[in-house]
């Protein structure tokens, strides 16, 4: 199975001291690469990761996406008025830019049968897919055989 990877699963599969580190890393071996995402989720994981491990996390980051582990693969001008139409819809959540990229592209025919891996297990439970589908995600809150 293919993966979209939220901005909590690079923060915490780099940060050895992130509570999440052991869910990412297991993550990491049952997924294989690529992990999916868009520059949105990379911009705010080199935020995060600047704050806890400065230049050496954003490093790693920028490693995992210059050897292809994670590829960028959306366009906002492509999408601007359905992330537009989604901040909107899900504004009492709120849903933030990266969330609303990450659920436009999950709407994408190619994406569609993909994982989202995030952190953020109560949003994304919250938000929907073409307005009525529940997304498949992985969090470190669900059980796991």
């Amino acid at each position: 199975m293919r993966v979209i990877a939220d901005t909590g699963f690079f923060v915490a599969s780099i940060n050895d001291k992130d509570q999440y580190h052991q869910w990412a890393r297991k993550i990491a071996q049952d997924y294989k690469p690529p992990f999916y995402t868009c520059e949105a989720v990379i911009a705010e994981a080199a935020y995060l990761l600047n704050e806890k491990l400065g230049a050496k996390g954003i490093a790693v980051l920028m490693k995992m996406v210059g050897n292809g582990s994670v590829r960028i693969d959306f366009h906002l001008a492509q999408h601007v008025e359905r992330v537009s139409t989604l901040t909107q819809r899900y504004e009492n959540v709120p849903m933030d830019y990266a969330d609303a990229c990450l659920i436009v592209m999950a709407e994408q025919e190619k994406y569609q049968e993909h994982v989202i891996l995030t952190v953020d297990d109560t949003d994304f439970r919250i938000y929907r897919r073409n307005g009525r589908e529940i997304l498949t995600i992985d969090t470190p809150n669900q059980i796991r055989k």
